[in-house]
């Protein structure tokens, strides 16, 4: 039989455990939360990573928070005229090969990468 002290579960503050791993990367990107078809996007002309309110894992919230932040990274690194020419000429190149501008962006497999390279350092033992 099941009891209630098996049944609770830590609730997670995403804006809280997002908004910190955000600012240990140095960025003032800000986090917020909206519905959408997508796990998040990163607003790179306002700098905002915008998520979604739940996650079905704590993975897919880190992967998903990890592969924002390294968009911001990037904007950071570029500046958000070159980093918007860049993303952009990169999903072209992708369309013009026939692929898709989103999922075959350098930008996004890079980010991807980067993403599952830190998540070790997030993830609970």
């Amino acid at each position: 039989m099941l009891k209630l002290k098996d049944l609770i579960v830590e609730r997670i503050d995403y804006n809280q455990v997002a908004t910190k791993i955000v600012k240990s990367y140095g960025l003032k990107s800000k986090v917020k939360f909206s519905r959408g078809k997508t796990f998040a996007d990163y607003d790179w002309v306002k700098d905002i990573i915008n998520l979604r309110p739940s996650y079905s894992s704590m993975k897919d919230f880190l992967m998903t928070v990890l592969h924002e932040i390294h968009h911001a990274l990037q904007r950071k690194k570029f500046g958000v005229n070159k980093y918007e020419k860049l993303y952009q000429r990169a999903g072209d190149v992708a369309v013009n090969k026939g692929k898709d501008f989103h999922d075959d962006n350098p930008f996004e497999e890079e980010a991807e990468k980067w993403a599952k390279k830190n998540l070790s350092k997030w993830m609970k033992k």
